[in-house]
């Protein structure tokens, strides 16, 4: 009895999975004018019907509803599909392939409760059809129109995951550019939904079908990685990368922005993404530094990127000059006082030679800065004092030494350099 039970319920089960649940989202946020065919404008692009067997005809010992005579309510059927003890029956799969095409083709020519019903029952066929013939066509299509179908529904959650399934067993598949153009157009509308609506990535989405349970921006970020890393060198795995990085830096995530955008220069060298890449590397770079306390290789690599700019893009850089200008001076304003941050720290340790040393470097490299005059200054001052600190005992009689308060540097590089340009601006 327990067993009887057992499999009855694992029949209502996938019955229940089968029909589907009804679709509280809108349409599709962009609706394409017909379902993805590279072919035409339905969906069957390969005909599974036998030879001599019309439409609607059993090709083997089963009526029309797909009911063996020996299982008469289709109960032990569906429930060996759940389970995965299916034997491989291409005949069935074709059959159970057309049916799907058939109630597709009505789902999508139909309006409201009609439409999600037909399209919800097509999803159902479609996936029994891919049961019954593992590693094949038939099953490689299945997949594909199977999300096909949640995506017309707008159920985009259950969409994503047969296209991930399709991809996972079928790297190579033909449907490949389409998944990809699925995935992107998501990952945009889920990117667009979160800034709209903020909610924590924590907060669990019950009530919108169009939206996955946690955290859309995570979810639209990695759909974005998916289209790249699937298929590296598809027409979006560029743009894919671009949107990512452009997230990222819009939710003040730079150091992930910062990783997307130097991908996109060194893995996509030919992508017409190439100077936008450039440009936001370099002022996600200036985002990532944070300060002259800190670590300078982001100052470093920003400077690197924008030499590389003006050379390798010298159209772009005359039609973007000001900007261009701008980012060359905030990178030599932030040096500069970075340079005037080591040069005061060994002053106040009285460490003449590491001061006088940086003062130096200021002067040099940066003559036009307003601390250059400063440096300048502050060198005359030391000159001819020890290199090293002095005594220990010195703070007992340093009273009657009359000190000068030294620069301190401002709190905002961009007011540490002098406005005009010095010799340097130009061929830099």
């Amino acid at each position: 009895m327990m067993k009887t039970t057992t499999i009855v319920t694992l029949g209502i089960l996938s019955t229940a999975s089968a029909i589907g649940c009804t679709n509280f989202g809108q349409r599709d946020p962009v609706p394409p004018p017909t379902a993805f065919n590279p072919a035409g404008s339905e969906i069957s692009q390969v005909s599974y019907e036998e030879e001599g067997v019309q439409r609607g005809q059993s090709p083997d010992a089963e009526d029309a509803s797909g009911n063996s005579w020996w299982d008469p309510t289709g109960v032990g059927a569906k429930t060996l599909e759940v389970t995965g003890n299916t034997i491989e029956n291409k005949t069935r799969a074709k059959q159970l392939f057309s049916q799907a095409e058939r109630l597709y083709e009505q789902g999508m020519a139909a309006e409201g409760n009609e439409r999600s019903s037909k399209l919800n029952e097509a999803a159902g066929l479609f996936k029994r059809a891919g049961v019954y013939a593992p590693d094949s066509t038939i099953e490689e299509d299945a997949l594909m129109y199977s999300g096909e179908c949640y995506f017309f529904l707008d159920n985009y959650p259950d969409a994503t995951k047969q296209y991930d399934q399709l991809v996972k067993k079928y790297p190579n598949s033909k449907h490949l550019d389409a998944v990809g153009a699925r995935r992107f157009k998501l990952a945009r509308y889920w990117l667009d939904r979160h800034s709209k609506e903020r909610s924590w990535a924590i907060q669990p989405n019950l009530t919108d079908e169009q939206l996955p349970l946690f955290d859309r921006f995570g979810n639209a970020i990695k759909l974005f990685d998916m289209i790249r890393l699937d298929d590296p060198t598809g027409d979006l795995a560029d743009d894919a990368t671009l949107a990512a990085a452009n997230a990222h830096f819009r939710e003040a995530n730079f150091e992930s922005a910062d990783r997307f955008y130097t991908d996109l220069r060194e893995n996509f060298p030919t992508s017409e993404h190439q100077f936008t890449a450039h440009y936001l590397g370099v002022v996600t770079k200036l985002k990532v530094y944070q300060g002259p306390e800190y670590d300078g290789k982001p100052l470093e690599e920003a400077e690197k990127l924008l030499i590389r700019i003006k050379r390798q893009f010298p159209d772009k850089t005359q039609e973007n000059m000001q900007v261009i200008e701008k980012l060359d001076f905030d990178i030599r304003a932030a040096q500069a006082e970075r340079l005037w941050q080591k040069a005061a720290f060994y002053d106040r340790r009285r460490e003449y030679q590491g001061a006088y040393h940086y003062y130096a470097q200021v002067v040099d490299k940066f003559p036009s800065s307003n601390m250059a005059d400063a440096a300048k200054e502050r060198i005359a001052e030391i000159k001819g004092r020890p290199g090293s600190p002095t005594p220990p005992g010195e703070f007992l009689y340093s009273w009657l030494e009359r000190k000068k308060d030294l620069p301190v540097p401002s709190q905002t590089p961009i007011e540490n350099i002098a406005t005009r340009p010095d010799d340097e601006t130009d061929t830099r």
